[in-house]
């Protein structure tokens, strides 16, 4: 097998992703939007209070009666064993607007990452055409460069309604899009042989490629969350139609080629549980379990034969309030399942939220130290921090068809 050397790109661009998963597939599939959730154990539905959305959870957006405008930052850093240098990245994970439309009923807009690929790869060993086969009759060598880019995101819209003094709902239909670039670069060599009869490789050639790729789909979910007692347990059902791929061609000696359209075979797939018991009415805990199984993509997109992995995680938080503030603290375990191998993937987590302006606002922030398993074995295990940081600012807007 071909010694490769990885490179993985970061940049500051909207919903960027730098993580060593995204060398497979179409990238790693993102799911951490809101800070309050990420801080116990990267969990989505609960966040340590019982009267403020978790922006990650459709059910709950209907316990706000104020119309919220949020957005939510993270930076990551991450490092490898196998000598790689460090990356880093700073990107919006979230923006949606909420409002009231009647009494403990709301609708929220927004857009979101879904999946995200900022990638370069070196192929550092050669492929060799001898003397008899090559079109110069001269040995010849070549090898490939390759470089990734873009992805896809998530506009969505959101319902959310209080059924009864137990039972909540939250519907969310989300429009997947996005572009993404495959650019190859081709390289000949002419081989030759210096004084100490070491081989010389000198570029004759470099023929340039691309791989305009459209997405589209839609995907639909159904989330439901009960409250008894102490209790409180939700429960997530998402999916999503088949993935259309439109293929735009581009040689640098011939230009653009006819576009061709591909639907996956397979459609992406999210479920979840959720269950939070209250200590107090300060403090509680909660335990979450999710499972993803994502699209397969095509050959083409896929240079390492690997897909986009399934994933199965498990959540642990806890919060205690003081006053207007809380403080969170959680772990988490998540497994990448491959065809052939299996990736682990445990974290801590911890963080706060502040509350301003008449409690009207809030913001959150949390921190995430976690470490993964062998990836590859030209990249080593990948240790990693992540901030995030949550802001909502709250008004009044529409509050007069809500109870005061």
């Amino acid at each position: 097998m071909k010694i490769i050397f990885y490179i993985i790109a970061f940049c500051s661009m909207l919903f960027c992703q730098t993580s060593s998963l995204s060398i497979f597939g179409m990238g790693e599939y993102i799911d951490s939007y809101d800070a309050s959730s990420m801080s116990m154990g990267d969990s989505k539905y609960f966040n340590g209070s019982s009267d403020n959305i978790s922006f990650s959870s459709p059910s709950s957006y209907w316990k706000s009666s104020l119309s919220n405008l949020m957005m939510s930052i993270n930076y990551s850093n991450i490092s490898f064993s196998g000598g790689l240098d460090n990356t880093a990245e700073n990107n919006f994970r979230m923006i949606s607007f909420t409002f009231p439309v009647k009494e403990n009923n709301v609708i929220a807009i927004g857009m979101n990452p879904l999946f995200r690929t900022d990638l370069a790869i070196e192929e550092q060993d050669y492929s060799f055409i001898p003397a008899n086969n090559s079109p110069t009759g001269e040995p010849l060598a070549f090898n490939t460069d390759y470089d990734f880019s873009g992805g896809m995101s998530e506009f969505f819209i959101i319902y959310s309604a209080k059924v009864s003094d137990n039972f909540s709902l939250g519907l969310r239909w989300s429009k997947i899009f996005g572009n993404s670039n495959h650019e190859y670069s081709f390289n000949l060599y002419d081989v030759s042989f210096d004084i100490n009869e070491s081989i010389q490789y000198n570029i004759i050639d470099t023929e340039f490629f691309v791989d305009q790729n459209r997405y589209s789909s839609n995907k639909y979910l159904l989330e439901l969350r009960y409250s008894i007692a102490k209790f409180e347990s939700v429960f997530t059902y998402s999916k999503s139609s088949m993935l259309k791929l439109k293929v735009t061609p581009y040689y640098d000696t011939l230009g653009f080629l006819e576009s061709q359209s591909y639907y996956t075979s397979t459609k992406l797939f999210d479920k979840g549980l959720g269950i939070k018991y209250n200590l107090s009415d300060d403090s509680g805990i909660s335990f979450e379990h999710h499972i993803v199984n994502p699209y397969s993509f095509y050959e083409f997109l896929n240079i390492f034969n690997d897909n986009t992995p399934d994933v199965k995680s498990y959540h642990l938080g806890a919060y205690l309030s003081k006053g207007t503030n809380i403080f969170k603290v959680g772990l988490f375990n998540k497994y990448y399942d491959f065809d052939d191998k299996s990736i682990t993937d445990n974290g801590l987590t911890f963080g706060m939220r502040i509350k301003y302006f008449e409690n009207k606002n809030s913001a959150d922030i949390a921190f995430m130290i976690g470490e993964r398993s062998d990836v590859h074995g030209s990249i080593g295990k990948e240790s990693y921090f992540k901030i995030m940081l949550t802001i909502v600012g709250g008004e009044e807007w529409f509050v007069n068809e809500r109870k005061k």
